[in-house]
């Protein structure tokens, strides 16, 4: 159980503590209807959920990697050059990966019901993920960059068919405070990368 809960405290507390700063600062929730409020914030913790899942699978590298290794960079772990990943199976893996990114961001926050805005966050978050794993033992490869954001487009294209399908259905898309999908996304990606050490679960 702690090494399924430290990781995910990681990204959920540094959240948590933001959107209590901002809601004594900036009183974001005044006029919410509890009931609405209280299924905003459940959708938000499933999102946070699924980044642990996405950056567990992605095996994320972290502050705690810097030194472990002979040298701090290994060249000959990156690949900038596209399509050079052996098996079809890796590229589905990418793709379907980002999928729950590219439904959750529109069905949830009615600023990111854009492609080409779902798109570019699919683009960062897995360019993080990959820089991140240029100090631990994963590769960095452009492949999974490009597949990500690929998956990120296709979830986008889920959740718009869904969205066509059953208008009435879903979340209305609203926005708390400014840039809360964006901030999330950037504390769970440092916050995993400051504070997980796997090392103190053996």
């Amino acid at each position: 159980m702690i090494a399924v809960i430290y990781p995910f405290l990681c990204i959920l507390i540094p959240c948590c503590l933001y959107q209590i700063y901002t809601e004594r600062k900036q009183n974001a929730f005044a006029g919410w209807e509890k009931k609405r409020l209280l299924c905003h914030r459940v959708w938000v913790f499933l999102f946070l959920l699924y980044l642990y899942a996405a950056f567990s699978a992605a095996g994320i590298g972290t502050v705690w990697d810097v030194g472990q290794y002979d040298t701090l960079i290994r060249l000959d772990e990156i690949n900038l050059l596209p399509f050079q990943s052996e098996g079809a199976m890796t590229y589905v893996l990418n793709i379907v990966m980002f999928l729950p990114l590219g439904f959750l961001l529109p069905y949830i926050w009615k600023e990111y019901r854009s492609l080409k805005r779902t798109a570019a966050a699919g683009a960062c978050l897995s360019l993080a993920i990959e820089v991140c794993q240029l100090f631990n033992l994963r590769a960095t490869d452009v492949d999974d960059l490009m597949m990500n954001t690929l998956g990120a487009v296709f979830g986008y294209l889920l959740w718009y068919l869904f969205h066509r399908l059953f208008p009435k259905a879903g979340k209305d898309g609203v926005l708390l405070f400014s840039r809360e999908p964006e901030i999330y996304l950037t504390l769970s990606v440092l916050g995993t990368f400051l504070f997980y050490n796997w090392r103190w679960l053996l």
